[in-house]
């Protein structure tokens, strides 16, 4: 639904963004609007702060561009002292506006914090990314006719004026933040930055100024800098000026052998002067112009970046040639016709892509910003080094800039259902680092390679990135997106042999050597290592890693039978027989150690099943059936800790569909995997749900969190369509790519759930789920459908296998330019018959734990639950039914803490309640306000008794039974709003937190 609003500036000219809007976020004042993927805030905050702050990125540059629209700054507060400004490990250190070219990593002989200190001596340096200098760096001077002077410079707030009818926006479509506000109310200002879509080494800033009051004011001049100061982590080469124009070139910290020059002009329209004034020092150089005060103004500012990464060279008079051509061919070019081909190659790059939620514009901005961020930091050109894409992008040193399996298992798989060539591209890192891969195994008495936890230039074993001992699932991922970018038909037979098959071989050659066979189990076990639960170091037998190594050797064999190579003969007997612990209650245990105490740090076991190939090996093998699985999922979605990273979820919700027939938890895990992370203005995702590193358990996150933005992008595809990238073989040994979809009614969504653009084998799809015609738990499943659209890219055929418990189930063939439309499998009610199951919305009157969302109650899935921030307080939640009904009776399961009372209110009436409502909703129930609202408490005080209870002694790893609480009214109530209290939680323990509710359920 389009929202109206007239957007004004303080000269009353009427704003740039269109009337309607589809969401609006209060807090920061910010507006969506879908169809432009146009995001924008007119809330002008005056310190500089990282979740406010938008960037541009072309997937070679980028820079984060600071509240003023241009320059560097570090991040401000009130407080100097603020633990806000610094970013975390392993730099430490203050977040800052940063220019940043892909690849350019530094050596440093270590980081402020490290994973194994010891390997500081003697596994080399650290490699982490270098800052250049901010080449959207202006800074504009005004003198009075009073004689007071103003600087416009987001570093200097002492000397900066009042900046008021303020906006902001980031137009996803094309890459542009555009900047405006009037300055001092003399002036306004108009900005936009990009980095050329089409010319990776372009960058370029517009200033329209507009004078507004020119008696008042004596002069106005603007300073092009390039300024030394504004990067990180570099070492300064030499600067200069040229026919107008200032360059800069410098080399990552110890490395005077890779160049990057920053080469810029700025031109003045209209013109006061040919000369510029310009003032060079040892670490800066500058040129000054005056400004007119009688008409309006526009500067263009030309900026030629490049590298000696770009060209695979060392210390080439290419890098300054180049940065400095760039330049000159952008300036012969109207300036229109460069924003132009920028655009068009952005249209180009969105293609035919878009994801939508009917009826809910916010989930629509989640997918198609996070959408947005991977296109915005990847490229297919990039090959090499600069094939890099660390945790934060190009806008962000965040975690380094390092690589993680961040890129292997959460970007890529993300980028490849609509990037295939950014995908496959992101891939050739991992190529470009193998023989020092190799060479990691050889040092550490190994055969084939292994990667290091974290790398940068050279992907050497570090204090930051060990190799051994530590986090070897990495390689399972890398081996995994590789197989998947196959599947998926990103890249060919030929990269498959030249890029997939040395990877996977000589990884599974190592990890054959690594396990070892232990006669007692009869299996192959694994040792002093950490699964992707950090929290868990050190450990023997870590389950996911485990069957990740299983699969690497069957990835290995599939690959290398198919392409006719030799295979290693120890393969076979590790695949079938890797040591997997379980419990009495069929629990699969993280490690051969853990008992119930377990505390989760992020999807770790849950992991098995995401990277299922559904070809029955788990089951077959390895006796990891459905049941198995579900029973894992249940046991660890309620051992996650609250401060996770935000890659969690996605993974939750992807292996939820999957496995759970009852209720639709999908929706409470996708709520989880995007509300608490994302960031307005600009959609950006933070590591956390809680910034604040003093609250959330001493974290400073990342951010942006493009890890994140993979997973939410995942959560569309492979959650809520349920697709995987499958296949099958033949007696010839072919891998035959299928495309295994399991589409379900999705009862939360009150319109159609929509992907256009899916690229899958050089074809591209268009795949639209119908809800509306069959509600929750309803088994008839004729009006309900998911249809696939083929566009008719290809000349062939496309095979999609349908799960089986779909009425359809069964393999089917897409035909070129067709379409195929199958039922959509209905899960079952979990409280057969309640009004509030997967229908009801809900809306918190009382604060819950962070990262939980209170949809939880109302999903039908048990393994979620919504848990009360503090049980000596009261606790509220309302009830929107979205329709009046008649009841008589009710049930609450509870999670592990049930409350020790509960009350059951309900409101009058049926018609919507608006947000001021809720607030006197609030107000009703406090003492000595006026009462709103005639409420009737229909439940009061109730005792809860415990039908399951918990025994803190207890190490067993085991599935909880549920309490539950039913309650007879005694009579009829009809109602459409009903108000849920809890008071208190039985418990023995020192938790602060309160209550935690699985479901509410209200019957006939």
């Amino acid at each position: 639904m389009k929202l109206s609003t007239i957007l004004l500036s303080a000269t009353a000219v009427a704003s740039p963004f269109p009337s309607e809007f589809d969401y609006h976020d209060s807090s920061t004042d910010t507006y969506y609007y879908q169809d432009e993927r146009l995001l924008a805030t007119l809330q002008f905050n005056p310190y500089n702060h990282f979740t406010n702050q938008p960037y541009v990125a072309n997937g070679y540059i980028g820079s984060r561009i600071p509240n003023l629209g241009f320059g560097f700054s570090y991040d401000q507060n009130a407080n100097v002292t603020s633990s806000a400004l610094s970013n975390g490990w392993p730099l430490f250190d203050e977040r800052y506006s940063g220019a940043f070219v892909a690849g350019f990593y530094d050596a440093q002989p270590n980081t402020t914090g490290t994973n194994f200190p010891e390997l500081l001596d003697d596994g080399g340096y650290e490699s982490v990314i270098s800052a250049i200098p901010q080449w959207t760096q202006l800074s504009f001077r005004a003198i009075l006719a009073n004689g007071s002077e103003f600087i416009l410079n987001p570093q200097d707030m002492k000397n900066r004026g009042q900046i008021s009818g303020y906006s902001q926006s980031l137009d996803m479509a094309h890459g542009i933040v555009t900047t405006a506000y009037d300055w001092l109310n003399l002036f306004h200002f108009n900005i936009s930055v990009l980095a050329h879509q089409q010319i990776s080494t372009l960058g370029l800033v517009s200033v329209d100024i507009t004078p507004l009051s020119p008696s008042n004011v004596s002069s106005l001049s603007v300073n092009n800098t390039l300024d030394f100061f504004s990067s990180q982590r570099c070492w300064l080469d030499k600067l200069g000026e040229d026919h107008a124009a200032l360059w800069m070139t410098v080399f990552p910290e110890n490395l005077p052998y890779k160049a990057a020059t920053v080469y810029s002009l700025l031109h003045v329209t209209p013109t006061l002067s040919n000369d510029s004034a310009v003032v060079t020092y040892n670490d800066s150089i500058s040129a000054n112009y005056e400004i007119s005060l009688d008409c309006p103004s526009t500067l263009y500012k030309y900026v030629g970046i490049a590298s000696d990464d770009l060209f695979d060279t060392n210390r080439s008079s290419k890098v300054f040639d180049t940065a400095k051509q760039t330049v000159i061919d952008a300036a012969s070019l109207p300036w229109v016709d460069l924003v132009d081909s920028h655009k068009s190659a952005w249209t180009d790059l969105w293609g035919e892509n878009r994801i939508t939620v009917q009826d809910d514009s916010y989930l629509t901005l989640t997918a198609e910003a996070s959408i947005y961020h991977l296109l915005a930091n990847t490229r297919s050109s990039n090959d090499n080094v600069t094939s890099a894409l660390g945790v934060g992008g190009l806008s962000s040193d965040s975690y380094g800039g390092m690589v993680f399996w961040d890129a292997d298992l959460w970007m890529m798989p993300g980028l490849q259902a609509f990037a295939p060539e950014n995908a496959a591209a992101v891939a050739q890192f991992r190529k470009y680092i193998h023989p020092q891969a190799v060479e990691n195994a050889l040092i550490n008495g190994y055969n084939g390679s292994v990667y290091s936890w974290t790398s940068g230039r050279f992907g050497n074993c570090t204090g930051t990135g060990p190799c051994i001992n530590y986090e070897y699932h990495l390689n399972v991922a890398i081996c995994y997106s590789i197989w998947k970018l196959y599947l998926s038909g990103s890249i060919d037979d030929a990269e498959l042999r030249t890029l997939g098959w040395p990877i996977m071989r000589d990884t599974a050659d190592f990890f054959s050597e690594y396990v070892k066979y232990n006669d007692t189990l009869g299996k192959y076990t694994t040792h002093n290592l950490t699964d992707p639960d950090e929290y868990a170091n050190f450990k023997n037998n870590a389950a996911y890693t485990s069957i990740g190594i299983a699969q690497v050797m069957k990835w290995a064999t599939l690959v290398g039978n198919y392409l006719g190579e030799k295979l290693t003969p120890q393969w076979k007997p590790v695949m079938d027989n890797m040591y997997l612990a379980v419990s009495d209650d069929n629990v699969t245990l993280e490690y051969d150690t853990m008992n119930s105490s377990v505390s989760v740090k992020q999807a770790d076991v849950v992991l098995i099943s995401y990277i299922d190939d559904q070809d029955g090996f788990l089951p077959n093998v390895y006796g990891y059936d459905k049941n198995r699985a579900y029973t894992d999922l249940v046991y660890y979605s309620d051992r996650q800790a609250p401060q996770g990273p935000a890659m969690t979820y996605p993974v939750y919700m992807a292996v939820s569909e999957k496995l759970n027939d009852y209720g639709c938890g999908y929706h409470t895990y996708l709520q989880q995997s995007v509300r608490p992370f994302i960031r307005f203005p600009f959609a950006q995702m933070s590591e956390q749900n809680n910034d604040d590193y003093e609250t959330n358990g001493g974290t400073h996150p990342a951010f942006p969190f493009l890890t994140g933005h993979g997973g939410v992008v995942q959560s569309y595809y492979f959650g809520l369509l349920g697709l995987r990238y499958s296949y099958s073989t033949g007696a010839d040994n072919k891998i035959q790519r299928v495309l295994h979809v399991d589409p379900v009614n999705l009862p939360r969504f009150s319109g159609n759930f929509s992907i256009d653009g899916f690229h899958y084998l050089n074809e591209t799809i268009d795949i639209d789920v119908d809800s509306t015609g069959c509600g929750a738990g309803n088994n008839d499943s004729s009006s309900c459908s998911a249809t696939f659209i083929s566009h008719g890219h290809s000349n062939t055929s496309v095979f999609l296998y349908v799960d089986n418990r779909n009425a359809h189930g069964g393999l089917h063939e897409l035909s070129s330019g067709a379409s195929l439309t199958v039922p959509l499998f209905v899960p079952a009610m979990n409280l057969e018959g309640s009004y509030a199951e997967c229908l009801a919305d809900t809306a918190a009157v009382s604060e819950g734990v962070d990262g939980d969302v209170l949809d939880a109650i109302v999903d039908g899935d048990n393994s979620t639950s919504w848990q009360v921030l503090d049980k000596t307080q009261a606790s509220r939640v309302m009830i929107d039914l979205k329709a009046e009904h008649s009841f008589t009776k009710g049930a609450i399961v509870w999670g592990p803490r049930p409350a020790k009372t509960f009350t059951v209110s309900i409101l009058p009436g049926g018609e919507d309640l608006s947000k001021s409502d809720m607030v006197r909703v609030r107000k009703t129930f406090d003492p000595d306000t006026e009462s709103y609202y005639n409420v009737t408490t229909i439940v009061s005080s109730q005792e809860v008794k415990i039908t399951s209870p918990f025994n803190a002694d207890d190490v067993e790893v085991k599935i909880q039974d549920m309490n539950y609480t039913t309650f007879e009214l005694g009579s009829t109530y009809t109602a459409r709003y009903v108000v849920l209290d809890v008071m208190g939680v039985i418990d023995k323990d020192d938790n602060a937190q309160g209550a935690e509710i699985a479901e509410f359920g209200l019957f006939k």
